[in-house]
């Protein structure tokens, strides 16, 4: 009974701390929540107004935007709020960074019970500066499909295909940037740890994401082009995020870019073959280190990335810390790198070449990939284990 009473009582303090951290984690961001971006000025306060001033869930059926109508949804329902558009559209980005923080404390408790280390992670996500920056200052929602693409490893961590595909099918009914976790899928595919009739599911979740904006009047060949129309809007080479093309001037011609998206093509290829002809079992600490590699890896090697495509990786990079203590410099690089890309946008921050953090994480991308090769060398070296 004693003992009963003790485990109450601990799970009470883990409680307390976590609903304080959720508590401090949103007053942080409510007072951040007053600056405008360019991007707000330009683009969300316009859809906000369109939906607020057109009947809010009957304005999603309008041309309102360049993103999937899943993000407009929620928009919409908080146009019944008494709330501000700029505080709306920041709740929701807080309200999934929460989320978010939720799917990383749980892949961190797969590989240490103690709820401590799930509660340092937890916490660690909700005040990662470029976390706070994304929803609290820019009114960006990549926490929602990345909270999404978490959950999509988690899940096979688990070894529950159908949600793991059903979470990455929700990544991708919001943001295109879920195509970062497309090789990792791919390479379970081929190594047959999902049956490729899981991924009908992917069409299956699109289609229904996008029937309420059909139902009220959106064109079905506008919604099924979303992305088409995304990939042709920006024509820089490289928007200062930390990559293989900062080096290039702004106004490289469009077949340099053409090029680069082969080059990128041709380099997942080969890394997928490679990984297709290893033998090894996928552990929990290789679903880690495979995920954040191709989280990293894809924006490096992609050209047109934005100034916050880095976040996943700072996500994943979050997750392999706790895995593997050693390698903390993982995430202090990976994180810092990204928040000062957000920075730059945001603030016009210029003291630190991106040049120069391109080389740090091209040094991070090779780092976390001989992390991984390592861990299947030694599989190799272990009798007993059964390859795949």
């Amino acid at each position: 009974m004693r003992r009963r009473k003790e485990l109450t009582n601990e799970q009470f303090e883990n409680m307390g701390f976590l609903v304080l951290i959720t508590v401090l984690a949103l007053l942080c961001r409510f007072l951040l929540f007053p600056f405008e971006s360019g991007d707000y000025h330009q683009f969300l306060q316009g859809w906000y107004t369109s939906l607020k001033d057109n009947g809010g869930f009957a304005a999603v059926g309008m041309d309102i935007g360049d993103y999937m109508p899943t993000y407009l949804y929620l928009l919409a329902g908080f146009t019944y709020l008494p709330v501000s558009g700029l505080t709306a559209i920041k709740l929701v980005s807080s309200l999934a960074d929460i989320v978010l923080a939720v799917y990383v404390m749980k892949t961190v408790r797969l590989k240490v019970e103690d709820p401590l280390y799930g509660g340092m992670a937890y916490a660690a996500v909700l005040f990662l500066p470029s976390v706070v920056l994304n929803s609290a200052v820019w009114g960006q929602c990549d926490a929602i499909f990345t909270a999404a693409l978490v959950a999509c490893v988690y899940y096979f961590m688990l070894d529950k295909e159908y949600q793991a595909v059903a979470a990455f099918a929700v990544a991708f009914i919001f943001k295109l940037q879920a195509v970062f976790l497309a090789p990792f899928l791919l390479l379970l595919l081929v190594k047959r740890r999902v049956r490729p009739s899981t991924f009908l599911m992917i069409p299956f979740v699109y289609l229904l994401a996008i029937l309420p904006a059909l139902f009220l009047g959106r064109g079905m060949r506008e919604l099924l082009t979303v992305y088409f129309s995304q990939a042709g809007q920006y024509k820089m080479i490289a928007m200062f995020l930390p990559n293989l093309y900062t080096w290039l001037p702004e106004d490289t011609p469009e077949y340099i870019s053409a090029a680069a998206v082969i080059l990128a093509g041709a380099l997942t290829i080969a890394v997928l073959f490679y990984l297709y002809k290893r033998k090894f079992v996928f552990t929990d600490e290789l679903f880690v280190s495979l995920a954040l590699f191709f989280a990293l890896f894809l924006p490096f090697v992609l050209p047109h990335m934005h100034e916050r495509y880095f976040y996943l990786a700072d996500i994943l990079s979050v997750v392999f810390a706790f895995y593997f203590p050693k390698m903390l410099y993982v995430p202090v690089v990976t994180v810092l790198s990204s928040t000062y890309a957000v920075c730059h946008n945001l603030f016009n921050t210029d003291f630190f070449s991106v040049q120069l953090l391109a080389v740090m994480m091209l040094f991070i991308l090779i780092q976390v990939a001989r992390h991984a090769v390592r861990q299947i060398d030694l599989q190799s070296e272990q009798p007993g284990q059964v390859p795949g």
